[in-house]
């Protein structure tokens, strides 16, 4: 395909950025270092080498060794050698995962060899949970966790897409092949009909105000762990964000040891998956023929009265036919480098990285683009006082493209030509006003749709051990972004078809910040007896302010939307402003007895701006417990190593009021003034000072277990949700003049039961042959079960306008049942039915009264799947490691649009290339061809398909070099990997890639589907490099 379309770069701002982050790379570790390489020079220094082993003599491969005080360091090799330059009379701490740390004086001995003993503290897990982190033993909420490693499984720009398939319970849906495009959460199905269903995400300590958006901003690699709260219990301490579920993520910190230098590289090739079958020119020849029949069953005009552009019957002489997808799309390409540096002594850690990111979109002029840089810092000031902070930096440009390149290549007549005779683009392929060249829209500078965002987010803390078992800790976590979105449309393009240029400019401040106190008390109440206590004072405030002009009639299209005041035509000029508060107290108790039974309570209040005065405070109170039977005397001596039996119950709320909408915002209207209208201002809706938050009332009980020394790992977990106090609209008859009142007046239900294995299939020491499994299964039953319409008893009822229905998931599809198509000895029965002919489609009667009517309609199905979930093997033998990941969603229903806006079956448009009526043909499947009707009647009954899918998520291979060859290179490990992503799906559904979003794909969308709107999904094939030194 010729290039129409490259994208320029921006030296100055990226040379800015670079060195900004270059500085910080440079500078920590200096910082870092300068103690100790001061008085590393006022001693002198030896070599001393040793073995490090555990309890039965086996080689510690990996183990660190630190001289005490100083960043010098080593890492032990395979048979758990060391080597490390250290003073007469320093101290050499060795540690390893699991293992107790173990301090030896050298006391001027060239050789030291150190035997370390399992640590039973260490070998439980920690893990992160709501203001603060609890041995995995002592959860009772449930609570996943994922790895780095994990996490590095699926290349991906965004860290969210990269869970996909790896936690019971988490449905991440792709929203399309844009660059950049995030994709949608669902932790445990939906809650709320017209709120947001997201997830919160906390990112070191800090809740994000605008979360989905907000993580597309952070560099995969920086990310060290992150722990999904899925039950109540565990997100009753967020309050009112905590409905959806929250996700915690860590970022990269430092370690006492050497400085560590990480270098990532990866480049990667990509494709569609799957193309939208469209006609060819002869197909589409044949079905304009057959639209232009007489009648049913009459005869077919000549070709001189059917194909009425000469362009087209200058392509059915030549044989000609135009494919305009493969016109539009090309192989793409994605790149991510990321070069890390971290180290530290015993007092001060850091851990700093720069990265790039960029991926070229399969239509050229649509890519994401992301600079990041990180450094985090922490300093033990003493052993009372310890201070730290994270500053990200990220700079990222998304180009978004113009939704009319896949639609029109969709809809073009295969007859028209993209190409006149001089081999200049024609801006109309055929002499049909309304279908416009695809490729004009990618001509440089002809669409822009430029996203640029600079983010800078810097959370930092104190730390205060009052005393022992007692800490204060202040936490500050500003977030500033700063964004603007430049379009421009030329005068050939589809949005403006030869008129003038037009451009709009929205630019975007938005800072907020989070402030919390936090005290944690922890004691032994008796030698069998422990409590913790947490108490948290937050504030979190935010503001942001938009403004937005638009001009048309732009003089000089090479201006594109920097000058908007050269407009010829008026523009509109906007802006506004948005503040909110939300002021939290949090209180919590852990309590355990014998390390057996285990007891959780917590009470948060949140108090809201939004909220109308005496109405702004709620209170949201969860409790837990769990028995760890394991530890119980008839357990003893069996292949159980863990059994956790866990139970809660939580209300958690949404925070789903819009600022200033219990006050009512004033807005402009028309007035009649006389005879003659009078602009205006009236309240855009009727004030609601009664409105309050949506709230989740979430019972869990759930399963932890471990066989066979924990080589079988896993978890059950059924939980139920009753959601009430749903925002919805209630209408109001006309003479209001409002359409409707926002009330607090629905509720739903939602049951599920979520089921993980991991386990090692077999499992060798050292490089032998390792096989490894994790499979996640979940499912989940939605319903509405109140709504604001009622019965003359009080009854909810259903609400048929908005497809809401009592007993039905949120999102269901409602229409008539397509069973046929009428053939031609069902004449009279078509007629007498539904005033229809031979040809067209026949539905069912469900009351059989013999007339098709609005009763006859019923919900055909909804978006909820049976079951969905992962499956992921890695095999590993000597240096080598295999990985096989695929997802799977079951038992759904899509709304496929491509069988509605582009099956008109009217011989203006490119048709999907289906298997269509004819009286020769007379099939089942599609109606019959027919220029008088711009659809077929009863159009929509085709578009509604079963989405199940399988997909081989990932496909991996990767070598580490041996020690042997990575020592020469001055390495401490290399790795190299070929991996492959979406390489392969099945679906009865073969149009499209089933997977969808629930969100519409734009901004503004009301209707959730698989459409033209929607860049086909992406395959790739990449190379990676992962060295340390």
């Amino acid at each position: 395909m010729k290039k129409l379309h490259l994208k320029k770069l921006r030296p100055k701002a990226r040379s800015f950025l670079l060195t900004l982050t270059l500085c910080i790379l440079t500078v920590a570790p200096l910082l870092a270092n300068v103690t100790s390489e001061m008085s590393s020079l006022e001693t002198v220094q030896s070599t001393v080498t040793g073995t490090i082993t555990d309890e039965d003599g086996v080689p510690l491969s990996g183990a660190s060794v630190v001289v005490k005080g100083t960043t010098t360091g080593a890492v032990a090799d395979f048979d758990g050698n060391y080597t490390i330059s250290a003073a007469s009379d320093a101290t050499l701490v060795f540690s390893y995962v699991g293992y107790a740390a173990l301090e030896v004086q050298v006391n001027g001995r060239s050789t030291v060899n150190a035997t370390l003993q399992p640590d039973a503290a260490a070998l439980d897990e920690v893990v992160l949970v709501g203001y603060g982190t609890q041995k995995k033993g002592e959860v009772t909420g449930s609570i996943e966790t994922v790895t780095a490693e994990q996490l590095s499984i699926v290349q991906v720009a965004s860290t969210i897409d990269a869970i996909k398939g790896q936690i019971a319970g988490v449905d991440v849906q792709s929203a399309g092949g844009r660059p950049g495009q995030n994709p949608t959460v669902r932790i445990r199905g939906r809650r709320s009909i017209s709120a947001s269903n997201d997830p919160l995400y906390v990112v070191d300590g800090i809740p994000l105000i605008d979360g989905p958006n907000s993580m597309a901003d952070i560099n995969p690699n920086d990310i060290a762990s992150m722990q999904v709260l899925k039950d109540a219990a565990a997100t009753a301490v967020y309050g009112s964000r905590g409905a959806n579920g929250v996700i915690l993520v860590s970022t990269n910190r430092g370690r006492v040891g050497k400085t560590k230098i990480t270098y990532s590289s990866r480049y990667g090739i990509t494709s569609a998956t799957r193309l939208v079958d469209m006609m060819n020119g002869e197909e589409f020849a044949g079905l304009k023929r057959e639209s232009r029949r007489v009648g049913w069953n009459g005869a077919i005009p000549a070709d001189t009265e059917v194909f009425l552009d000469p362009i087209e019957l200058e392509s059915l002489a030549q044989g000609r036919s135009t494919n305009w997808l493969d016109e539009v799309l090309d192989n793409g390409w994605q790149t991510n480098h990321q070069i890390g540096i971290s180290g530290g002594s015993e007092n001060t850690t850091f851990s700093s990285s720069i990265g790039y990111f960029k991926e070229q979109g399969i239509i050229s002029n649509q890519n994401f683009e992301r600079f990041s840089g990180r450094l985090a810092v922490d300093h033990k000031i003493n052993d009372i006082f310890k201070v730290g902070a994270s500053f990200l930096v990220a700079r990222t440009e998304q180009n978004w493209g113009s939704n009319a390149t896949m639609q029109e290549s969709l809809a073009n007549n295969p007859l028209g030509v993209p190409f006149d005779e001089n081999g200049d683009l024609k801006f109309l392929p055929t002499n049909d006003g309304i279908r416009t060249n695809p490729l004009s829209e990618l001509v440089e500078g002809a669409y822009i749709d430029e996203r640029l965002q600079t983010r800078i987010f810097a959370p930092m803390y104190l730390d205060i051990n009052i005393m022992e078992g007692l800490k204060w800790t202040t936490t500050f976590g500003p977030d500033i972004r700063i964004g603007r979105r430049g379009v421009f449309a030329g005068s050939l393009t589809n949005t403006n078809r030869g008129g003038p240029g037009f451009a709009n400019i929205e630019n975007v401040t938005d800072f907020g910040y989070t402030l919390e106190n936090l005290l944690t008390y922890n004691t032994a109440l008796t030698d069998r007896q422990n409590l913790k206590v947490t108490l948290l004072q937050s504030i979190q405030k935010s503001r942001i302010e938009r403004s937005f002009g638009n001009a048309a009639g732009i003089p000089y299209e090479s201006q594109s939307f920097y000058n908007l005041g050269s407009g010829t035509a008026g523009g509109v000029v906007a802006s506004n402003l948005t503040e909110w508060a939300l002021a939290s107290f949090m209180g919590r108790i852990n309590y355990d007895f014998d390390g057996k039974y285990l007891f959780q309570a917590s009470l948060r209040a949140d108090g809201s701006s939004r909220l109308a005065p005496g109405n702004q405070w709620k209170y949201f109170p969860g409790i837990s417990a769990g028995w760890r039977m394991d530890q119980e005397e008839f357990l003893a001596d069996t292949s159980i190593s863990e059994m956790k039996l866990r139970a809660s119950y939580g209300e958690v709320g949404n925070t789903s009021v819009l600022p200033y909408q219990t006050a009512g915002r004033l807005g402009n209207t028309v007035y009649a003034f006389g005879e003659e209208p009078a602009l205006g201002f009236g309240l855009s809706e009727i004030p609601n000072e009664d409105l309050t938050w949506e709230v989740s009332k979430t019972l869990d009980i759930g399963l932890d277990y471990g066989f066979f020394n924990n080589r079988l790992v896993g978890s059950f977990d059924w939980f139920k949700t009753n959601t009430v106090d749903l925002l919805l609209a209630r209408s109001l008859p006309s003479t209001s003049g409002y359409e409707s009142v926002l009330q607090n007046v629905g509720a739903t239900s939602t049951t599920g039961f979520e089921f993980s294995i991991s386990g090692g299939i077999i499992d060798n020491d050292g490089d032998g042959f390792n096989w490894d499994v994790d499979l996640n299964i979940s499912t989940y039953k939605e319903e509405i079960t109140e709504l604001a319409l009622t019965d003359a008893d009080g009854n909810p009822q259903d609400d048929v306008g908005n497809g809401w229905f009592i007993g039905q998931p949120i999102q269901v599809f409602y229409d008539y049942e397509k069973i046929g198509i009428w053939q031609t000895n069902e004449e009279a029965a078509a007629l007498a039915a539904d005033n229809k002919v031979p040809g067209e489609i026949k539905l069912n009667d469900l009351n059989g009264d013999g007339v098709i009517t609005p009763d006859d309609r019923k919900i055909i199905g909804n978006g909820v799947p049976d079951f969905y979930g992962g499956f992921n093997n890695k095999l590993s033998f000597k240096g080598f490691d295999l990985g096989i990941f695929f997802v799977y969603r079951q038992g759904h229903t899509v709304n496929s649009q491509f069988h509605a806006s582009n099956n008109s079956l009217f011989g203006r448009y490119n048709n999907l290339d289906v298997d269509y009526w004819s009286i020769d043909n007379p099939t089942n499947e599609f109606p019959r061809p027919n220029e008088n009707q711009e659809s077929p009647r009863n159009g929509s009954t085709l578009r509604y398909f079963d989405g199940s899918f399988i997909k081989l998520r990932n496909l991996s291979l990767g070598y580490n070099l041996p020690d042997s060859i990575v020592e020469k290179l001055g390495m401490e490990k290399l790795r190299l990997s070929v991996a492959g992503q979406n390489l392969w799906f099945i679906s009865d559904y073969d149009t499209f890639d089933p997977e969808v979003s629930e969100d519409p794909p734009n901004p503004g969308a009301n209707s959730v589907s698989l459409s033209s709107a929607v860049v086909p999904s992406t395959k790739q094939w990449s190379l990676s490099l992962n060295a340390t030194f």
